[in-house]
């Protein structure tokens, strides 16, 4: 679900397809080097804004962190200690929590007795925003308020963006079993893309000739990404060992060895097996 604001910050597409490769050369942004990667544990992520941000404000410089979470992660220890973390230290960070209303099966009503995730915020003393996660405009408003307070020393603020998810959580998943029908028609009725494109022709800002000619040009890139992923050349098995530890403990140089001695220890020629 960050794929799209990535490719806003510089990623590339191949680049993403790399890492959900399982490829982590796919994690080292060429456009954005300093953009932390995609983080699989639940909820960690904020703690590591919170100690980003922290080095930014302990450096003077006047810039900003921004943190997305689901609100399934908002139940986790991470998430109020990074909050309170950001209050208490007045750091220059954003956490926007993408509340989908379910977390895999689990509704956004038992994750929480708070009217909303956003009031979390008065807790920790920032600034917590609801707003509408199918309205581009209006998300993009209040990020980039948010953003300005950041960078001028204002400190953190807490954004809920409210939308609704209307795909399986995964490809394991089958949200079928627990999410009534009727309930995901009417939230396809306020889908994003259909609104934004809505406003847009209703501005005159948008049209049909426009839109073939953008499909066509998003094809031409897909394709070309994808071709590029495919032709990138495996990496040797020593990767396995990479991106771990700054530095390397003594058990895993010796794992490293043994492997580095086994024949047929280079990615290409293991790709044939």
């Amino acid at each position: 679900r960050d794929i799209a604001a990535q490719t806003l910050r510089g990623v590339s597409l191949t680049e993403s397809l790399l890492y959900w490769g399982g490829d982590e050369r796919g994690s080292a942004y060429a456009n954005c080097p300093e953009d932390l990667p995609n983080c699989v544990p639940i909820a960690t992520q904020l703690s590591h804004a919170a100690g980003v941000a922290a080095a930014f404000r302990i450096r003077g410089q006047h810039r900003a962190v921004v943190v997305t979470c689901g609100d399934g992660a908002t139940s986790k220890g991470d998430f109020p200690e990074a909050l309170n973390a950001a209050g208490v230290w007045h750091l220059p960070m954003v956490v926007i929590v993408n509340n989908n209303q379910w977390a895999i099966s689990t509704p956004r009503s038992v994750q929480t007795a708070s009217d909303t995730i956003a009031q979390k915020a008065v807790a920790a003393g920032i600034p917590g925003s609801v707003v509408d996660g199918n309205d581009y405009l209006a998300l993009t408003g209040v990020i980039e308020e948010a953003l300005s307070r950041a960078r001028h020393g204002k400190g953190a603020t807490l954004i809920e963006a409210q939308t609704y998810r209307l795909g399986d959580h995964t490809t394991a998943d089958d949200a079928t079993r627990y999410r009534p029908a009727e309930q995901l028609k009417q939230a396809w009725a306020k889908e994003p893309l259909a609104r934004l494109r809505a406003f847009l022709v209703g501005q005159s800002l948008w049209d049909e000739a426009r839109e073939a000619e953008w499909q066509q040009q998003v094809s031409r890139q897909i394709d070309s990404a994808v071709k590029a992923y495919l032709e990138t050349p495996p990496e040797p098995s020593e990767a396995l060992f990479s991106h771990l530890f700054a530095d390397m403990p003594e058990s895993l140089k010796a794992q490293l060895a043994e492997v580095r001695s086994r024949p047929m220890s280079s990615g290409a020629e293991e790709g044939g097996q």
